[in-house]
């Protein structure tokens, strides 16, 4: 039969580390970048009416004076550099700094720019319609960006409340998880103390084995978190690192056997979990109690890996081995079949190997990433 006992312990592990991403090249700003420029703009959006037309005014007069200075260069754009301190000001303020910008821009423009200089009369026709586009430009411009800044506050307060409401799932999974590992781990107790007053070897047996099945529900339940979407799920790499854990501690003693574990970090979700932890305690149970008669020692290796669309799990040792007539068939004990029902149940298949001269045995499940 395969048995299995679990407790806390000590264990050699060699997890493989996580792939470090390849840094994503910059193409200038997303919707994200963009989100975030508005959002750190709330702050002046909050100051006095008073002091943001005065901001205001300060912005377009700098862009008078860099206007003068390079008149030189720019003779035939009056207000080119007046377009920036629309968008400055309908971003930093609100929609209505951004009109008094373009009022005021316009003024200025018309005074210092547009002939005859120094007065708001206009003689060329030209200029005129040149300056009611840029009003219709300007007003535009504004009102665009307010509308923009009006999304950008409206999705920032919606992801606040997604925050929100993703930690409130988050905290209900984990109270859910803790009340259900208690339960398991009551459940565990009663069945320990039933297994102490049965005298019948069988039974013990068969009471040990039920409760170390147990024992790994409930460590499923307390690595269970909040996956993509309202599904639980669990990192492989931890849970089997901690049910070798408590195999050791409960079966090796002082017995010179060393674990070793290689678990690749993926998130599997409860209903799969579950099956590759039950396959594991069962294999790695019977290693322990098997492979190694007398004080003989020995490495046991215990894979969780991905190759392409598969997942493969592992356990393999370098006792003494399985003789072919003691290999297990259909009509095993119930550990193998619980084997090969959990390998069903994942979709996957079931290799057992074993030279049966002392080289070892090993068990791979492999069952398929997508169920």
């Amino acid at each position: 039969m395969w048995t299995g006992l679990t407790k806390r312990g000590v264990i050699r592990s060699g997890i493989p580390p996580l792939p470090q991403r390849e840094p994503r090249p910059s193409a200038g700003l997303d919707g994200s970048d963009m989100q975030a420029l508005f959002t750190y703009t709330f702050l002046t959006r909050g100051w006095p009416v008073w002091a943001r037309y005065l901001g205001a005014t300060l912005v377009v007069l700098i862009m008078l004076v860099l206007r003068i200075g390079l008149s030189a260069y720019l003779p035939a754009f009056p207000f080119l550099l007046f377009f920036m301190a629309i968008i400055v000001n309908a971003v930093l303020f609100n929609r209505g700094s951004g009109f008094y910008t373009v009022a005021l821009s316009a003024v200025l423009a018309d005074y210092f720019f547009l002939e005859p200089v120094g007065s708001l009369r206009i003689e060329d026709h030209r200029a005129t319609l040149g300056l009611i586009l840029y009003l219709m430009i300007g007003f535009t411009t504004a009102g665009i960006i307010e509308a923009l800044h009006t999304t950008a506050h409206s999705l920032t307060r919606a992801n606040k409340r997604l925050a929100a409401a993703e930690q409130e799932k988050d905290l209900l999974l984990r109270e859910a998880g803790h009340r259900m590992k208690n339960d398991l781990m009551m459940l565990t107790a009663l069945v320990r103390l039933q297994e102490r007053v049965v005298h019948d070897p069988s039974a013990r047996s068969a009471l040990t084995s039920t409760a170390d099945r147990i024992h790994v529900l409930s460590r499923v339940q307390e690595r269970l978190r909040l996956g993509q979407g309202t599904s639980a799920v669990v990192n492989v790499a931890d849970f089997i690192t901690e049910l070798c854990d408590d195999l050791k501690a409960a079966l090796v003693d002082l017995r010179p056997i060393a674990i070793t574990v290689r678990a690749e970090r993926h998130l599997l979700p409860q209903e799969r979990i579950v099956p590759v932890g039950l396959i594991i305690n069962e294999l790695l149970t019977n290693s322990l109690k098997y492979a190694f008669p007398g004080e003989r020692g020995g490495t046991i290796t215990v894979d969780f890996s991905r190759g392409g669309d598969t997942f493969r799990v592992a356990v393999a040792d370098d006792g003494v081995g399985l003789p072919p007539e003691s290999r297990p068939g259909p009509s095993s004990g119930l550990g193998t079949r619980l084997i090969r029902s959990m390998a069903t149940q994942l979709g996957g298949t079931v290799t057992i190997e074993s030279d049966g001269d002392g080289t070892g045995t090993s068990l791979v499940v492999r069952f398929p990433v997508d169920p």
